[in-house]
C-alpha cells in the first residue's frame, strides 16, 4: 500500500497554489489561456525539433542543397581523376560526399517521396534518390541523418552517382538552422495571447462594472446602475441588479415617506395635548406630562431628521475639509488649530450636519470634543475625541442604530431620540465613508469617521 500524505499537507499546497493563482476572473482567464496556448506551443516545437524527424532532414537538405549543386558542377566540368579528388576535398564533418557506380542503398533504407521530389525539381534533368538510414554504417558509431544520390550527365564521371551521407549537426547548429522556422510559431502564439487577452478583458468587463455599481448600493446609492451588454448570462445579472435596486429604492422612498408622515402628523397632537397640560392645576402632573411630550416632540423630530437626511443625496463638489471643522468649531465656541486646506469631493452640507451630530453629541453627554483632521493616500481621517465616561463595550456596536442612546433614559434634558448617530452613519455610508466608535485607554470616547480621497 502506498503512503498516505497527512491531510494538513494537502490543504498546505492547495492554499500555496490558490495563492498563486491571479484573484481576477479576468486574470483566471487569461492564465488559462496563456497555459494552455504555451503548452500546446511547447508541443508542436517538441514535435519539430525531434532528432531524426522530417523536419530535420529537410532543415539539413536545404543546409546542404547549394553545395552539393556546386559540386556537381565541378564533377560535370573536370575530368575523370579530378572528379575523383573532389569529394574528399568537400567532404565535413557531418556530410560525406562520395562517387559511385550505383546510389546508395543500405539494407533496410527507405526512400522519401516528398523530399526527393522537391530536391528533383531544383536539380532539371538529373535523377535524384534519397534515403533514410536504417541505422549505423559498418564500422561507425554515427547513424546517417539522410542518404542523397544525385547521378551525374555530363563530362567525365558522366552516368556516376554522387553520393552524400549527411549526419545529425550538434545541438547548438541544429537550432541556429531551426530558428527561422519557430518564427511564424513565436508570432502566431504572441498574436493569439493578445487577441485572447483583450477579448478575455473585454468579456469580464461587465463583471468589474456590476462589482462597483454594488460596492455603490452597499454605500446606500439606489442610484447605481449596470449597462445590460455582454453575454447572455451578464445582461441577466446586470438586469436583477438594476431590478433589485429599482425596487429597494422603491421601498426605502416608502419608508421615508412613511417616517415623515408619523413624525409630522404627530407634532400637531403633541402641540395641542403640551397647550392643555400648561392649562392643568396640579403641579406635579403638569410637569411630569410636559416632560413626556417634550421627549414625545424630540422623538417626532427625530423622525423628520432621518427622513431628510436619507432623502435625494446632495452631490459632492470640492470642499476645504480644514475649513469646514474650524466654521463648525466657530459656532459651537470651540478651539481649533487650522493646518491648511485639506481638499476633498465631499457633500458639504451633509457632512456638516454628521460633524454636528457628532460634536453635539460630545458636548452633551461629555464637555467640550476636540476635533482632528488627518489626510492620508486613499482616506481622510476625522477624528471627535472627548473625555466623558465613554460607551460600555456591550453596547458600542449597537449605538449607530436608530433609537439607541448611551444611557437608559428618555429625558429631553439628556438627549434626543437616539438617532443622531444613526444619521451621522448613514450619511457617511451614502457617500462612501465609514463611522466607527471606541473607547479610549485614557478614557473618554472616539468616534472616527473615514472619508475616500477621491480625486
Amino acid at each position: 500500500m502506498g503512503r498516505r500524505l497527512p491531510a494538513g499537507g494537502r490543504g498546505r499546497g492547495a492554499m500555496t497554489l490558490t495563492r498563486l493563482l491571479p484573484q481576477g476572473l479576468a486574470g483566471r482567464f487569461s492564465a488559462l489561456l496563456v497555459v494552455a496556448l504555451l503548452a500546446v506551443n511547447l508541443i508542436a516545437a517538441l514535435l519539430l525539433a525531434r532528432e531524426g524527424s522530417t523536419f530535420d532532414r529537410a532543415i539539413r537538405l536545404e543546409g546542404d542543397r547549394p553545395r552539393l549543386q556546386a559540386l556537381i558542377t565541378a564533377l560535370e566540368a573536370a575530368d575523370r581523376a579530378t572528379g575523383l579528388m573532389l569529394p574528399g576535398y568537400s567532404s565535413t564533418g557531418f556530410t560525406r560526399f562520395s562517387v559511385g557506380p550505383t546510389p546508395l542503398d543500405l539494407p533496410g533504407s527507405q526512400r522519401l517521396p516528398a523530399l526527393e521530389a522537391r530536391l528533383a525539381l531544383e536539380m532539371g534533368t538529373h535523377p535524384v534518390e534519397l534515403r533514410e538510414g536504417p541505422g549505423p554504417l559498418p564500422g561507425e558509431a554515427r547513424e546517417p541523418l539522410l542518404m542523397v544520390s544525385v547521378q551525374l550527365q555530363r563530362g567525365g564521371l558522366a552516368g556516376q552517382w554522387l553520393n552524400a551521407l549527411s549526419y545529425p549537426l550538434p545541438q547548438p547548429r541544429a537550432w541556429v538552422w531551426k530558428a527561422g522556422f519557430f518564427v511564424p510559431l513565436l508570432a502566431s502564439l504572441i498574436g493569439t495571447l493578445l487577441v485572447g487577452l483583450v477579448f478575455v478583458r473585454r468579456m469580464t468587463q461587465p463583471l468589474r462594472a456590476l462589482a462597483e455599481a454594488a460596492r455603490a448600493a452597499g454605500r446606500g446609492d439606489r442610484s447605481a446602475r449596470v449597462t445590460e451588454c455582454g453575454a447572455s448570462e451578464l445582461r441577466d445579472a446586470a438586469a436583477a441588479f438594476n431590478d433589485m435596486q429599482r425596487r429597494i429604492a422603491g421601498f426605502e422612498a416608502e419608508r421615508l415617506r412613511m417616517l415623515a408622515a408619523v413624525g409630522h402628523d404627530l407634532r400637531t397632537p403633541i402641540t395641542g395635548l403640551r397647550l392643555r397640560a400648561e392649562l392643568l392645576d396640579d403641579d406635579s402632573q403638569r410637569g411630569d406630562m410636559i416632560r413626556m411630550l417634550d421627549d414625545m416632540a424630540a422623538m417626532a423630530q427625530g423622525l423628520l431628521d432621518s427622513a431628510s437626511a436619507s432623502a435625494e443625496p446632495e452631490p459632492p463638489q470640492p470642499t476645504d475639509l480644514d475649513a469646514l471643522i474650524g466654521q463648525l468649531c466657530r459656532d459651537r465656541g470651540l478651539a481649533h488649530v487650522a493646518q491648511g486646506p485639506v481638499m476633498a469631493r465631499v457633500p458639504p452640507v451633509a457632512l456638516r450636519r454628521a460633524l454636528g451630530n457628532l460634536v453635539d453629541n460630545a458636548l452633551r453627554y461629555a464637555g467640550p470634543p476636540r476635533l482632528h483632521l488627518q489626510a492620508g493616500a486613499s482616506d481622510i481621517l476625522i477624528t471627535v475625541e472627548d473625555d466623558g465616561p465613554g460607551i460600555p463595550e456591550p453596547l458600542l456596536a449597537r449605538m449607530t442604530e436608530p433609537f439607541v442612546r448611551g444611557e437608559a433614559s428618555r429625558s429631553a434634558a439628556t438627549g434626543g431620540a437616539g438617532l443622531g448617530l444613526f444619521i451621522a452613519r448613514d450619511i457617511l455610508r451614502a457617500h462612501g465613508g465609514s463611522l466607527r466608535l471606541r473607547n479610549r485607554p485614557e478614557g473618554g470616547l472616539c468616534v472616527e469617521l473615514r472619508l475616500p480621497r477621491v480625486p
